[in-house]
């Protein structure tokens, strides 16, 4: 099975365990756990280690868990991924969750690129005015691209609103080395008709 596929399967499980008001908080604390985890490659391979019994391992994940004190069900889910081997998928999980958690919550994550990162009374704005026009709540994170000449563009799902200088250029080239299609000046008509 593919790793997406069971990736998918968890967080959507995940998710239904956990109450509306505590979604952004579990991915929260499942992205720190995450990061702890990635960054001590000494845990991570003894959690995935099977010649390590698995009350050994779940021991070691008792006392890593325990200096956090995540809420109970990611305290739980952790040990069902170590005993399931699929403490490796977790990036991927929580990536999926945050997905499911935003569709729960009637919100949109997206990005803005811009030459420049935007200051927050813009971002917020702009994060307004699209909510509005979308009928969700936008969350969008910033990535700025100094090759960028101005503008901004916007990826929220599958949708691209690209406002950038760059792109009205490229409108405009196109224009420009179009042909330009034959006008009917009636004359073919009067012709007919005399």
């Amino acid at each position: 099975m593919r790793k997406a596929v069971i990736a998918r399967r968890y967080a959507k499980a995940l998710c239904e365990l956990v109450e509306d008001e505590r979604l952004d908080q579990v991915a929260m604390e499942m992205r720190s756990l995450s990061e702890l985890l990635s960054g001590s490659h000494e845990l991570f391979n003894a959690l995935n280690n099977d010649s390590l019994p698995v009350e050994k391992r779940s021991a070691i994940l008792d006392a890593f868990l325990s200096k956090f004190a995540p809420d109970q069900v990611l305290f739980r889910f952790f040990h069902l991924l170590m005993r399931n081997r699929r403490i490796s998928l977790i990036d991927e999980i929580l990536n999926q969750y945050e997905l499911f958690a935003d569709q729960r919550l009637g919100r949109a994550r997206g990005e803005v690129t811009a030459p420049i990162k935007l200051p927050e009374e813009d971002l917020d704005q702009l994060q307004k005015r699209l909510g509005k026009l979308l009928g969700v709540k936008v969350v969008l994170s910033q990535k700025p691209d100094s090759r960028l000449l101005g503008g901004f563009r916007i990826r929220l799902g599958e949708l691209l609103l690209d406002a950038t200088l760059d792109a009205e250029l490229e409108r405009m080239m196109t224009q420009i080395a179009a042909p330009e299609a034959p006008t009917d000046t009636g004359s073919g008509s009067e012709q007919l008709s005399e």
